[in-house]
């Protein structure tokens, strides 16, 4: 993925999406890939978000992200796994449509939840210095 395909999902996605459901009442975050932190994006977010968080450089433990993708990587292994078991070919299409499946059928508590973890996550890093913490 490059910088231009990126904004073209925050546009596309993002914004609008995160307006109906926070009104103007949410903050974006992103690490700091090349792509996240390109003169064009910065410009765009800094358009188009109400608030945006500095992140801090190798802080995948504070990223609610890295958990959501692991949640759905196990989804997804299963679903993979299942396949295998009954000797049915994985083939490109039918992995790609199993993880489409999978991540609409994330339940919409699982990003409430990952979103209110925030709050701990940073009370955590700052209570231990800055250290990495156990999530």
């Amino acid at each position: 993925m490059d910088g231009a395909f990126y904004r073209e999902i925050l546009t596309e996605n993002l914004f609008e999406n995160a307006n109906s459901i926070m009104g103007r009442r949410w903050i974006f975050q992103q690490d700091n890939d090349p792509k996240h932190s390109a003169k064009e994006t910065k410009k765009l977010l800094s358009d188009r978000c109400p608030g945006l968080l500095d992140w801090p450089s190798n802080s995948p433990d504070l990223n609610p992200i890295e958990n959501l993708w692991s949640f759905l990587k196990g989804r997804v292994e299963k679903q993979v796994n299942k396949l295998v078991v009954k000797k049915e070919p994985v083939t490109v299409d039918v992995f790609c449509e199993i993880i489409q499946k999978e991540w609409e059928g994330i339940e919409p508590e699982i990003f409430v939840n990952l979103v209110r973890s925030m709050k701990t996550r940073l009370e955590m890093v700052i209570e231990g210095d800055g250290n990495k913490i156990p999530y």
